[in-house]
């Protein structure tokens, strides 16, 4: 299964609009929450930031449905 970071565009009820950054599945949709920058160590969160700024650029925002 292929899949990559999305940024994706929030609209709540009250019409209030937020961004977070999802694991999009080709085909099968995205994760219900946003991804943690988190991990075991620094090398860890500058992998995750560099490959999230990465899929940004590629595939852009779509909007959360």
């Amino acid at each position: 299964m292929t899949w990559h970071y999305q940024l994706m565009k929030h609209t709540e009820p009250d019409d209030k609009v937020w961004y977070g950054i999802h694991e999009f599945y080709e085909g099968n949709g995205w994760t219900i929450e946003p991804v943690r920058v988190q991990g075991q160590d620094k090398a860890d969160i500058k992998w995750l930031l560099k490959t999230v700024l990465k899929d940004i650029e590629k595939h852009g925002v779509k909007d959360y449905e």
